[in-house]
């Protein structure tokens, strides 16, 4: 008697996931670096979100992203699925590591907005970044200073860098750049007091003084 393979009547299911993926990739167009920070220019997550998601419910795609496991060798998990309407779907993982700073809950927020940046632009083949290898280059040796009269240490005080890093990243984290812009709060201009007190505002503080700004510039 001769034996027959049971699946071999079953019909194969088309990959309807990565055809859409396939269709949806040649519609997406790189976001534009219109945010200084850090050293370079860079599209913020919110922009990066504004063009992908339409282009993808396009042709019944989502995606998840969420943190996901416990903080491992000081980094961080990100999960990201790209889903299809058909249930297909796909899973993938990137680790990024917490900086170490004063404000862990706030440090946690600024890793897992990175992460999710990152992610999708890696996911989809974007480019969002002109900062030249800024992160891996090793910076010239600084020149010797000369000693400079009292008063120019008065104009120019000595900040904190993670104030001035913590700031940075809040306003990138709030997509507020354009009110810090207008309104002339450089973190690496900005008196280390000032730098303290705008840290020490919850975000729902924060989005009152934006709101009144972009009232009055209406």
């Amino acid at each position: 008697m001769n034996e027959t393979n049971p699946n071999q009547n079953t019909p194969q299911v088309p990959n309807l996931l990565f055809s859409s993926l396939l269709q949806a990739q040649t519609h997406l167009a790189n976001p534009k670096k219109d945010t200084t920070g850090y050293g370079y220019k860079y599209a913020q997550l919110d922009q990066i979100i504004e063009i992908v998601k339409p282009v993808l419910a396009e042709y019944g795609l989502g995606i998840i992203q969420s943190p996901h496991g416990p903080i491992v060798d000081g980094c961080l998990t990100l999960k990201t699925i790209i889903f299809h309407e058909s249930g297909q779907h796909l899973i993938e993982q990137f680790a990024i590591p917490l900086k170490e700073g004063t404000n862990v809950t706030q440090d946690y927020g600024s890793a897992l907005t990175y992460a999710r940046r990152y992610h999708l632009l890696s996911l989809f083949n974007l480019a969002a970044e002109d900062d030249d290898g800024a992160g891996s280059k090793q910076k010239a040796p600084a020149a010797p200073r000369k000693n400079k009269p009292a008063a120019n240490a008065q104009k120019n005080p000595v900040r904190d860098p993670k104030l001035v890093d913590a700031a940075d990243a809040r306003l990138g984290d709030l997509a507020i750049t354009d009110w810090a812009e207008a309104t002339g709060f450089i973190p690496h201009k900005t008196k280390e007091e000032t730098l303290k007190r705008f840290l020490s505002l919850s975000d729902d503080e924060i989005f009152v003084k934006v709101e009144e700004w972009r009232k009055k510039a209406a």
